[in-house]
Formats: C-alpha cells, structure tokens, sequence
C-alpha cells in the first residue's frame, strides 16, 4: 500500500496546520509548499486503515530516505527512528495498530550545520556548486504485509562465469526453513537451488547460453527467492532481478567481463525540476537515462547523492554505468566523533542497499577531502580512508573503490583527478606521463579552478564565515584544498595506475540565466556563445582527455542545469541545449580505445 500523497504538516511544533505533498520536500514546488525558510524540526501525520491480516503476520512501514534524522509513531505508540538522509529504514508497526483508522506520525530534523552529511545540500545560501536543500521525506512510503517470517534484504553476486550467489537476511531461522531461488528468462526457468541449513546458496548457470551484462547488452534475468517452512509453506516470496557480469581492475585497466572497458560518463547531480532532490515520475527518471544513451555516454558518476533505487533499475534495464558516491559533510565539518559514525552507518546502508545492480561499477565514500580537509598531511585521516575504503570492500569485493574522488588519494584502486582546464592543450600536457613525473600536477589556483561566479569572501560566507579576520588561521588552511593527485607518503611504487578524469568541461551556454532571471547570478567553469561552440569545445576537451594514455575514461561536466550552476547538456527542466544525436556523433567520432 502506497503511503505517498497528502500529509499533514508543521514546522517546529505539531499542531499540523499545513498539507504537504510526500514524497517532495516542503522547500520543494511539487511539495506544495515552496518555501526556502530554514526549518529543521519537521512534523507529519496521515491515517491509514489496518489491512486484513492473518495470524502471524507482520505490518512493515518502509520509508525510502529521510532527511536527515526521523522519529516515527503510529497512534502514539514509538515504533522506529533513524539517522542518515539517504538510505531507507522500516518500522514492524504490528503491536501498535488499532482495528480501522491509524495514525501515523513522523517528526524529522534536518538541522542547517557543518557537522551533517549533506552533499550538495547548502547549509546557508545556494551558492557556485551547493544547492537548495531537501529536508524530511523524500522518497516513497509505503506498507507491506509479511508472514511470521520473512526475508528482510538478499544479497545477490552473479558473475561472468555464470556463478549465482544469493545470501538471505531473514527476520527470524526458525528449525526446518528452507530458502529456495528459482532463476528465470522470458518465462523459462533456468536454475533452482535449495538450501535446508543456511540462508546462503551457490549455483552456477549454463555459461554457453548465458547472456552477460553489459551498457551494449544489459541482460537481466528475473530472480524469485522464497522463504519456505518445514511444512512446505512459502512464508515469504521476494521478486527481484539479477545481471551476470564481472569487473575487474587490472594492468591499469577497467575489465567488463574481461575485455577493456574504456567508460564516457557524465556528471548527474540528480537534482529535478520542481521536486529537488525527489524525481517526479519514473518516465521522467527513464527519460533522463535514455538521454545519456542516446547521447553516446556509457553512464554517469552520480555526484553527492544516493539516489531513488528506481532510477537505479533504470539504468540496469538500459545499460548506463553508474559510479556511486557517498554525500560528503558540508565545509568545516571533519568526519571525526558523531559525523564519523553517521557517515559510516549511512554509507554501509547504502552499499548494501546497492551492491545487487549490476549498473554500479564503482564505490566512491569521499570527495575532494570534503569533512577530510587536510589529509594530503594528516596520518590520523589517512588511517580514515584506509579503514572507510577496507570497510567498502568487506561489504562488496566485486566492485572498485575510489577512496577519495578528486585529489589527495590514499588507498584506491581508481586514481580519479578532476580538472577544469579549459585548454585541450593544456590539459593533454599536464596529464601526460604523470607518473613517469613523479605525481606532479603543477600549482593550482583556487581562483582559476573555481571558473566563472568564484569570490572568495562570498564563499568564505557561504561556509559559515562572515569575515575572515576572525577565523583561525590553521582552520583556514584546511579550508583551501591541495589538489596534489596523492597524499603524503602514499603513492604506489609500483605497477601501473588506472588513473581517470572524472570531472572536467563545465561549459554553459552565455545565454543561460541564473535562478533570479539574469546572468550575474550564474556559476560556470567556461561559456561557449552558442550551441555550436559547445559542442566544439566538448569536441576538443573529449579528444585530449582521450589523448591521455593512462586515463581510461572520462566523466563530463555536467548532466542537466541546477539552479544557479548553468552547465549542463540539459536545462534545469531537463530539456536539451544540445541535440544528443550531435553528442553522439562526437563521441563516436573519437578514436576506438584499446
């Protein structure tokens, strides 16, 4: 049963004397409310009728992701909480239901300070790359119905080879359940396999028939696991879907089911028209994705947001690559204390949450030393990274991990530089043989990489600090990145690195306006008059990022339009600058990698 639609709403206090859309946020147009007043205590309430339930069953309140903390209630009754804005939670609401109508109250906290995982989520003012928030309920609600028993998450490897590894979490074993997983394509059933003594099962698959998946071929095979008591009774039945690949890191090279995978991607922010943070259909999430094929891009680097697993089916059915990067605290804030526990918490939620998609081929905790300022020379945060990225890999060791996207790499098996060189020239140069150079960039200014709209008293502002005279001078240090491609002491010795330019271009259109209707407000890295110099310049800059033996892909920047950061391929309404059969044609025309 859906839970989405009209709640009552308040701010601060629970007198619910407002109406608010959910799943959009109250800052939100499609919320109904539209409002950009700094709120962070959030109230809501709806009624819903008690299903028909037979002896034993459970009734499971599920929210998709709540931002940031939540407290829920059902007919006054404490039936759950959470922290972590980005991942989902359930409430077992069975012993709190009357017969009838129930009520069901949330009260969330999104509190405006550095020490948060916020992402792109500003803590003060919209400003260059940080953007309106998206405070409480922001994905869908929805109840479920389960047995005495039921399966809480599967965990699902399915390898080149045909391997097929599924692992269960169940609420209760109890003696003599049976865990039974029938695989399946257009109908014909393929493998079943049965355990009777663990919740864990392997198998292998006709390797000669099977169909990998790939962005050129995304095969995907329909998966049923089923819960099953001594009895023979079916206690639960979980519907999910399964795609056979293998990726693989190895010689300074991606490996997709062991051939090269040379990836084009482009930044997605995932920011909506009118919803923030939230999609407003499931055609607009499809629409998005199938302009990123159409445009010739293999995936995208979903940039400082987790986003709605249905765009995540999405981009398995249509076969686009998707590096996933953990939301980063806002500037001042260091992951040590509480922050650290929360980005720890959150991050393996989303991990396991994610790992089944055959689309995610990368794991990205941190970025640009955001809430790690400082770990170019700071051994304690370095041991951080080290354990954050080991941690990554406990969950899942079928994927690579990017420690820290950017600069300053500590343990990774990505070696991923951003650059917003504007000179194709100079951009080929200064990556060329980097190794071979001892790691050695250049000097970088702040000032030129933050491109067109950069003031650095105004950010100084817009990251808590109204005058820079007051701030201390070693705080203040912290706060200016260094863009070194590794920290201190830990570049490899040996073997070559797969190195990747995963963020560069930035290019807007001179005629795009910012969010109050003019040009003076808009952020950019370059402008280009037109849609025909836009295309050059995307033209040149791809070509010389492909000049450059030791990367193995590239990400553009960026998707779509977000407020006042106007250098997208698409508008801030998702409509294209650009038409993605030319984008094609560049990207075909480029020369084949191997």
């Amino acid at each position: 049963m859906k839970l989405n639609g009209p709640w009552d709403f308040s701010f601060g206090r629970s007198d619910f004397d407002l109406e608010i859309v959910v799943p959009f946020a109250y800052q939100s147009a499609a919320g109904g409310i539209a409002t950009d007043a700094k709120h962070e205590v959030l109230w809501y309430r709806r009624t819903f009728e008690t299903p028909r339930l037979a002896p034993g069953e459970h009734v499971l309140i599920h929210f998709g992701a709540v931002d940031f903390a939540a407290e829920v209630w059902v007919n006054d009754v404490p039936v759950g909480a959470h922290r972590g804005g980005h991942t989902p939670f359930t409430c077992d609401v069975t012993t709190a239901l009357v017969t009838g109508s129930n009520s069901i109250v949330v009260r969330a906290v999104d509190e405006f300070r550095a020490d948060q995982i916020r992402g792109k989520q500003t803590a003060t003012f919209p400003h260059l790359v940080h953007y309106t928030p998206t405070s409480g309920i922001w994905q869908p609600v929805w109840l479920e119905v389960v047995g005495e028993r039921w399966i809480r998450d599967i965990h699902v490897t399915a390898r080149a080879d045909g391997y097929l590894g599924v692992r269960a979490d169940v609420s209760e074993h109890a003696a003599g359940d049976t865990l039974r997983v029938h695989l399946a394509r257009s109908g014909e059933d393929l493998v079943t396999l049965e355990s009777d003594s663990r919740v864990e099962l392997e198998g292998l698959c006709d390797q000669a028939s099977l169909q990998v998946w790939s962005p050129s071929s995304p095969a995907l095979y329909d998966l049923e696991v089923e819960l099953v008591d001594r009895d023979g009774t079916v206690l639960d039945t979980v519907r999910s879907y399964a795609g056979f690949r293998t990726l693989e890191t190895a010689g300074g090279r991606w490996l997709l089911n062991g051939d090269d995978f040379y990836q084009r991607l482009v930044l997605d922010q995932g920011y909506w028209p009118g919803g923030l943070l939230t999609p407003p259909t499931d055609d607009a999430m499809r629409a998005d994705i199938e302009f990123v094929r159409r445009a010739g891009f293999d995936g995208v680097r979903k940039h400082q947001k987790i986003e709605d697993p249905r765009w995540l089916y999405w981009a398995d059915a249509l076969g686009v690559v998707v590096w996933e990067e953990m939301p980063s605290p806002f500037w001042l804030g260091m992951v040590r204390g509480d922050l650290e526990a929360d980005l720890r918490t959150e991050w393996a939620e989303a991990v396991r949450r994610d790992r089944n998609h055959p689309c995610v081929v990368c794991w990205v905790p941190f970025n640009e030393s955001w809430g790690i300022q400082g770990v170019h020379d700071s051994t304690d945060l370095q041991a951080l990274v080290r354990s954050v990225v080991d941690a990554t890999r406990a969950l899942d060791a079928t994927r690579p991990v990017c420690d820290n996207s950017g600069w300053c790499h500590v343990s990774t098996d990505v070696v991923d530089v951003h650059d917003y060189e504007p000179d194709p020239d100079v951009l080929a140069r200064r990556w060329t043989d980097i190794a071979e150079r001892e790691w050695d960039r250049g000097p970088v200014s702040l000032a030129v990489d933050g491109g067109e709209g950069f003031d650095p008293v105004t950010w100084l502002r817009h990251v808590g600090i109204d005058d820079p005279a007051d701030l201390d001078p070693e705080v203040l240090r912290t706060l200016i990145p260094v863009m070194d491609v590794w920290s201190t002491g830990c570049a490899p010795d040996t073997g070559p690195a797969l190195m990747f330019l995963s963020e560069f271009g930035g290019i807007g259109l001179a005629a795009e306006q910012g969010p109050q209707g003019d040009t003076e407000d808009r952020f950019t890295y370059g402008t280009a008059r037109d849609a025909d110099e836009l295309l050059a310049r995307f033209s040149a800059l791809a070509a010389a990022a492909e000049s450059v033996t030791e990367f193995r892909g590239w990400c553009w920047t960026q998707l779509a339009d977000v407020e006042q950061e106007v250098n997208g391929l698409l508008r801030a309404d998702h409509s294209p600058k650009l038409d993605p059969d030319r984008i094609r044609a560049v990207i075909e025309g480029l020369s084949p990698r191997t």
